[in-house]
């Protein structure tokens, strides 16, 4: 599934559900914005984009981590950014958020998708997804449910 470029990754997962699993139990919510990114400048906290695919990518960005997830193949740079969950009484708004939210901790950065964060469901369709311009120079877009 993640072994794919990232724009064909994000439409994929708009409209499945973000699980995360603890001793305390399951909390989910419905991806409903994504973000594509490929290649770009290499920096230290861009070094996730190179993970396995499937693998969890916490960037540190000012004094959050953001929800990544590696795409495409091992060692070339490409990851797919979960940015706003919705849920039966509202909405989370930024992937630094959405790490909060979950309580998704540095110490996850490099996992494999899989027990402790799971992603369920079917997507929406095609004809559902809208796509914008991104903001930074190695995105290929934000892409939400219309």
């Amino acid at each position: 599934f993640f072994g794919r470029e990232s724009d064909e990754v994000v439409q994929d997962l708009l409209g499945r559900l973000l699980v995360r699993n603890t001793e305390k139990g399951s909390t989910s919510g419905r991806i409903v914005q994504t973000g594509a990114y490929e290649g770009g400048n290499e920096t230290p906290t861009r070094a996730g984009m190179k993970y396995p695919p499937g693998t969890l990518f916490l960037m540190k960005y000012r004094n959050s981590y953001l929800f990544n997830i590696a795409t495409g193949k091992r060692g070339e740079p490409s990851c797919v950014e979960v940015r706003e969950l919705a849920f039966h009484d509202g909405r989370i708004e930024g992937s630094g958020a959405v790490t909060k939210f979950f309580e998704i901790t540095p110490d996850l950065d490099g996992i494999l998708l899989g027990n402790e964060i799971e992603i369920l469901g079917d997507s929406v369709d095609e004809s559902e997804v809208k796509r914008i311009k991104g903001t930074s120079s190695n995105s290929r877009g934000y892409f939400l449910i219309k």
